[in-house]
């Protein structure tokens, strides 16, 4: 049976996941349909708690319009690997300088019915960064534990996806009002189940 480990200090928890990441790099799929984004996942140390920034985008954004999301997008050309595109646009939405990230590795690639392949990057981010979102591209952002998608009991069913033969689950999860479902929750579960579930 899977439990939550719910007394993890945010240093054991970037060691648990470097080593974990290192261990088993995300897979990579192919997939020439689709587009390559990446998203930045970054961990910040809150008093000892691990939280994760999300941002709202705009409403009138081309797309994922007023959806909660890790800061993230499309591929340029000018980014020498997808670790880069997720620092970029960390500091594209977010405000975050370019090299502040420490990169610990990278998850499996996640699907969009959008028509994206996401590269979710793993970084580790002082809490002493400044976040300066972006009106243009940021409506709101907020922070959550990363321990609330390690937890099943949180998790909300909404229903079930199938991407070329392969079926999964698609879930949500509540954290101060906001629903944070699709590949974003997709990403963090797949983090918090990594560090934070203990058999």
């Amino acid at each position: 049976m899977l439990g939550v480990a719910t007394e993890l200090a945010h240093t054991e928890l970037l060691a648990r996941a470097a080593a974990s990441l290192t261990a088993r790099p995300g897979r990579r799929l192919e997939a020439d349909d689709l587009r390559r984004a990446a998203v930045a996942v970054l961990l910040v140390d809150r008093g000892g708690v691990s939280r994760v920034p999300l941002i709202v985008r705009g409403h009138d954004a081309p797309v994922h319009g007023g959806q909660i999301a890790l800061p993230g997008g499309r591929a340029e050309p000018d980014d020498v690997d997808l670790a880069a595109t997720a620092r970029r646009e960390a500091m594209e939405e977010l405000g975050v300088p370019f090299d502040a990230p420490v990169v610990l590795g990278t998850l499996d690639d996640v699907p969009t019915p959008t028509g994206f392949l996401i590269t979710p990057v793993v970084a580790a981010l002082g809490g002493d960064v400044p976040f300066v979102p972006n009106p243009a591209e940021v409506a709101a952002w907020f922070e959550a534990p990363l321990a609330v998608f390690a937890d099943p009991a949180r998790a909300e069913i909404i229903g079930d996806r199938e991407w070329r033969g392969q079926k999964y689950q698609l879930r949500a999860y509540l954290h101060d009002e906001r629903r944070i479902w699709g590949a974003t929750a997709r990403i963090l579960e797949d983090l918090a189940v990594r560090v934070l579930r203990a058999t």
